[in-house]
């Protein structure tokens, strides 16, 4: 029995870890904001919202200030990792370096909002419209 079952393994091995990885793909999807042309690529087709579609904001504040920050061009790839799969560890890892950026000026911020935004249209019209994807708040004073 276990020879046979061996013996079929190079048969029934692709389908299974093509399902594993369809199916880890499905998960980040719907619980990490993960775009459906990464990962496996299995829901390139079904949608519009590939990496390149998708952009970041952040914000830092504190009592009552809140400015917008410039993401460095050195950040690209850090940012284009955190949109693709808008984890909160991802999110978490670019805060800490936006904040060590932003540590340098006169103001000491006590927050970072990240927001990641996807590019949708309208099914009807087709007129493009913003979507959040991914929206995380970092204390900057427990760092």
């Amino acid at each position: 029995m276990i020879r046979r079952l061996a013996a079929t393994v190079r048969y029934w091995l692709p389908a299974a870890l093509l399902t594993l990885v369809a199916t880890n793909q499905l998960r980040l999807a719907a619980t990490e904001g993960l775009s459906p042309w990464s990962g496996g690529g299995f829901g390139m087709f079904s949608s519009t919202d590939s990496p390149g579609q998708r952009h970041l904001h952040a914000f830092v504040q504190n009592a009552g200030i809140r400015r917008e920050v410039a993401l460095p061009a050195d950040l690209a790839e850090t940012v284009r990792r955190a949109t693709t799969l808008p984890s909160r560890r991802r999110l978490s890892s670019l805060a800490a370096e936006l904040a060590e950026l932003e540590s340098g000026g006169s103001v000491r911020w006590d927050e970072i909002d990240l927001q990641v935004w996807a590019i949708d249209h309208d099914p009807r019209t087709l007129v493009p419209r913003g979507r959040l994807v991914r929206i995380e708040r970092f204390d900057l004073d427990a760092r």
